[in-house]
């Protein structure tokens, strides 16, 4: 071989070694590169789904050591109310979601329209031993179907309660001739109207300014949602019905969890059993705190002592779910809900 030929071979061979260096470095970069996965809630503030939503995202950072990073997006930032977000991570737009069981029920899978039932929950316990059994799981595997995995329950929107600029409500007949905003949900449309009320299904979105201009008389609500989202900005009187406790589910994308590598698969996991953990303790601690806090601000808070009179005209609205999810499913809901007091 000649000097010349010997010191082109040479360059060529380095040249090679560069490249080859190069690409392992990219492979190494790209391995590094972590997951991002987009967390989004519809509540501002501090709200209990955003704070469960944050320890979501930092247990699964600190326990993937930075495979997996997680951005939290609060009130309403990448879809506007819950049956958008829900669709959002059926598309793969939103990662992780927390989303209420009205929605769902009336949107998009009708076995969780029991859940809302009024006045089926006397207490967060038996809500929750309820949905961390059977029934739950049954309920995540039908919503599998829709594209999306169901990875815990958390708390709820609280035990809902009736706001009014109108009047409190004390009785069924205060209800008569209001305008109420009410959740995408037939069972919550049902339910005012057996109380005399003029129900408007509305995207939550919507609601606040609704209130202020004097679009519904009232809507129904847990107490921190009137303060994270300062309803209290907005609203008279807020009255203590305890009517319905809407459980909350919190869902990712199903093709996106299944890509993912067994260990990251088991961190997800991980992380939203943490965040549910959080997001039950944050609302009971939350309730009595907003409770106090929306009576300095000048909301009339009154208790209803007599329930049994709006428990008495709901029978058309369980007629109703019934219905719609068939006899065999409602009396496996509601056997649950018995054996859970």
């Amino acid at each position: 071989m000649s000097s010349r030929a010997h010191a082109g071979f040479i360059v060529a061979a380095g040249l090679a070694a560069v490249v080859v260096v190069l690409a392992g470095g990219g492979r190494a970069a790209a391995a590094q590169t972590p997951v991002v996965l987009k967390v989004a809630t519809v509540n501002a503030g501090e709200s209990p789904r955003n704070t469960a939503a944050y320890e979501f995202a930092r247990v699964v950072m600190e326990k993937s050591r930075g495979r997996i990073k997680a951005e939290v997006f609060i009130n309403n930032q990448l879809a506007r109310g819950e049956g958008a977000t829900l669709e959002g991570v059926q598309l793969g737009t939103i990662d992780v979601a927390p989303v209420g069981s009205a929605p769902i029920g009336g949107i998009f899978e009708p076995a969780y329209l029991p859940l809302d039932l009024p006045f089926l929950w006397s207490s967060r316990e038996q809500v929750w031993t309820v949905m961390d059994g059977p029934v739950g799981q049954e309920l995540f595997k039908k919503m599998e179907a829709k594209g999306v995995k169901g990875l815990c329950f958390g708390g709820g929107w609280g035990f809902r309660n009736m706001q009014s600029n109108k009047r409190p409500i004390y009785t069924p007949d205060d209800m008569k001739g209001q305008t109420i905003r009410v959740q995408e949900s037939p069972i919550y449309v049902a339910m005012m109207k057996q109380l005399g009320a003029n129900p408007v299904p509305m995207p939550w979105g919507e609601v606040y300014l609704a209130m202020k201009q004097g679009t519904v008389d009232g809507m129904e609500t847990p107490v921190f949602t009137v303060v994270s989202d300062k309803f209290y900005e907005v609203t008279k009187y807020y009255s203590l019905t305890r009517h319905t406790y809407p459980p909350i589910s919190w869902f990712t994308n199903l093709k996106k969890y299944q890509a993912l590598p067994a260990d990251l698969r088991q961190i997800v996991d991980e992380a939203a059993t943490a965040a549910c953990a959080m997001d039950r303790k944050a609302e009971v601690e939350k309730e009595k705190t907003d409770l106090e806090f929306i009576k300095k601000a000048g909301v009339q808070v009154n208790e209803v002592k007599d329930l049994k009179a709006f428990q008495d005209r709901m029978g058309p609205a369980y007629d109703l779910v019934t219905t719609k999810v068939g006899k065999e499913w409602m009396d496996r809901v509601l056997a649950a809900v018995r054996a859970a007091k």
